[in-house]
């Protein structure tokens, strides 16, 4: 006997739970629900039924999937709530007796929630975090642009939050600064898009494109709920820490960087924070060297023999079978005799000098780089946290005052400016010195077009040719039919100004096979006609007895024979019979269609019209093909007489 299934333990009842369930299940407070689920990436799901999934009952309800909620009852995260839950109780009851002492204790062991193993397990390789990096720049960038002055009761962001999303967009564009990896930059209505090549996980660049607003004063709304804000906040502030530590320690840099205060009060951005290079502490002069060490030293060394290369293999060999940390390597002749440097007192690769290297091909390629050879001098009005990243992410200098020590003014070679200003102003300015006047809309065209441009249309007061995006018809998708369409019209209208052509360019024989014709199909009407006209009016529609009394007072008067008379009308309701117009057909069978369609349940009215969809497209194929083939014949026999 088969078991029998009870109702709720199977299907959409099994696989999804309510948010009240969820709740029970979990022992956590709404608010933490909702911050854990954020954190962890799970979001509500749609049923098909939700009537099935609420086990019968209509009423309105969030659903999850169960596998879901399974999963987050192994969260940490969920411990740290329950020890904040607790420690609150604590510091209320410790507050309402007026023990401080205890309050103070309470609070300096506060416990804090790490997210930094969700960021591992979200992301597992370095691609997916770059891959994932547009959102949580562009959400930092927005409360780094958040006033820091604290209102009470308004202000619901705090001010060390603000400060610390400054500071970790100040480290991604002093990254960008140094690795020269910005590649295109977009002046928009929302703000200024940027787009920067990311090496990620085996080398593979990485398109980061990010969204940042311009600087005017910033507003917080109060129709804003900030605790969905702020939680998503405190996942990306981790991702993008783990990222910006990837990415320096890859460059053999300190992370994060130290802050020149005395810079940072002037009003510098980026350019506050130096950067230190991390000292060399795995040098051959170490007292201990591992086994696994000279191995990969052994590897990254280039021998100039074959021979040699063959003794360190089998050096390897032998010393596979050792297992203590320190070796010590000994001088042994080769084969041939032939005399050979000693592999323990050569250079090892290590990875600091390839860091070196790869340091040196920078140094480089930027002597390649857009503005290297230009130096800029921002006017007030310009903003030069935008432009400073920029001119310096492409190998140029700034200047954001005339009276700077260094660079001198003679290095000036261009002016940005973004007001209008008279020629006399500019000369007197110049002071004899030569500089370019340009907008700064030059600088983001030169980025984009990855040169040089001319400065014509660019001057002070001058109208801006069009800033385009540079991303127009990136991610559209590629449609090959339509192009397939167009080929095809292209060509009908060609074939159709032949066959204009064909036509005034005929010969008299065919004027005469033309003229043929014509009399074929005159002859045809006459044939068609030779029925008298109330004869004709009496065949289609032979019912009428008016109609067929009118036909025999014309037979009469023609001196047609009644016998007679009754074959022609025969003759000519057959032959009308034959010649109907399909249109009236198809008129009556659409009506009758219409009273069956009427009659039809849902499900076989929808079947029945696409059998239809599917009939008249076929036919409507069919008659292309037969044009098709009409015309293949028409310019055969056209190219058969010539």
């Amino acid at each position: 006997m088969a078991k029998i299934k009870r109702k709720g333990e199977s299907g959409a009842a099994k696989n999804y739970v309510t948010r009240n369930q969820a709740l029970k299940k979990l022992q956590i407070s709404l608010s933490d629900f909702r911050r854990l689920c954020i954190l962890k990436g799970i979001y509500p799901r749609e049923p098909l039924n939700k009537k099935r999934a609420n086990k019968g009952s209509s009423a309105p309800a969030t659903f999850y999937y169960h596998k879901d909620i399974q999963y987050l009852l192994h969260e940490p995260l969920l411990v740290k709530f329950r020890e904040h839950k607790s420690f609150a109780k604590k510091l209320a009851r410790a507050l309402g007796r007026g023990e401080w002492a205890l309050a103070k204790n309470l609070e300096d062991a506060k416990p804090v929630a790490r997210l930094d193993h969700l960021v591992k397990e979200r992301y597992p390789t370095f691609t997916l975090a770059l891959q994932d990096l547009q959102d949580p720049l562009n959400l930092v960038h927005l409360f780094s642009t958040l006033p820091t002055n604290p209102i009470p009761g308004k202000t619901l962001v705090p001010s060390s939050v603000i400060a610390e999303c400054s500071r970790l967009i100040s480290e991604w564009k002093v990254w960008a600064i140094r690795t020269n990896s910005l590649r295109k930059i977009f002046l928009g209505v929302k703000g200024i898009y940027y787009e920067c090549e990311v090496p990620g996980q085996g080398g593979e660049l990485v398109k980061v494109r990010w969204l940042e607003g311009y600087e005017f004063q910033q507003h917080v709304p109060t129709d804003v709920d900030f605790r969905i804000l702020l939680t998503f906040l405190d996942l990306y502030r981790t991702l993008i820490s783990f990222t910006l530590f990837k990415l320096y320690t890859e460059e053999n840099l300190v992370y994060p960087p130290p802050l020149d205060v005395e810079l940072d009060e002037r009003g510098e951005s980026v350019g506050a924070f130096r950067l230190v290079e991390k000292k060399d502490n795995l040098g051959v002069e170490s007292s201990k060297v591992s086994k696994k060490a000279v191995r990969k030293a052994i590897r990254g060394i280039k021998a100039s023999t074959g021979d040699v290369d063959a003794d360190v293999e089998m050096d390897e060999d032998e010393q596979d079978g050792n297992e203590e940390d320190d070796e010590e390597f000994v001088e042994r002749p080769t084969k041939s005799g032939e005399e050979v440097e000693d592999v323990a007192t050569a250079p090892l690769t290590t990875y600091n000098s390839l860091l070196a290297t790869s340091s040196n091909a920078a140094s480089t390629s930027k002597q390649n780089l857009l503005f290297s050879p230009y130096t800029f001098y921002l006017s007030r009005e310009t903003s030069s946290r935008t432009w400073e990243f920029v001119i310096r992410a492409m190998g140029g200098k700034i200047i954001t005052s005339l009276n700077s020590p260094t660079p001198s003014d003679d290095s000036i070679t261009h002016v940005i400016i973004d007001r209008p200003i008279t020629v006399e102003r500019m000369r007197e300015m110049e002071n004899g010195r030569k500089w370019t006047w340009i907008q700064p809309q030059w600088v983001a065209d030169c980025v984009n077009r990855q040169k040089i441009i001319s400065s014509e249309g660019y001057h002070p007061g001058q109208l801006l040719p069009p800033h385009l995006s540079p991303w127009d018809g990136e991610g559209e998708l590629a449609r090959p039919w339509l192009e397939d369409q167009q080929n095809a019209a292209i060509t009908a209208a060609q074939e159709e100004a032949d066959q204009e052509e064909d036509a005034i360019e005929r010969d008299a024989p065919e004027e005469e096979d033309v003229s043929e014709d014509e009399d074929v199909e005159d002859e045809e009407e006459t044939a068609g006609s030779k029925y008298p006209p109330a004869l004709l009016a009496s065949s289609l529609d032979p019912e009428n007895v008016s109609l067929l009394h009118a036909a025999e007072l014309e037979a009469e008067q023609n001196g047609v024979s009644h016998s007679a008379f009754r074959n022609q009308l025969k003759e000519a309701i057959k032959a009308n019979a034959k010649d109907a117009s399909p249109k009236s057909q198809v008129g009556k069978k659409g009506g009758e269609e219409d009273l069956r369609k009427i009659m039809m349940s849902n499900k076989k009215a929808k079947l029945y019209e696409k059998m239809q969809y599917s009939n008249r497209e076929k036919a409507a194929e069919k008659e292309n093909l037969e044009r098709k083939r009409l015309a293949i014949e028409k310019r055969k026999r056209k190219e058969a007489r010539v």
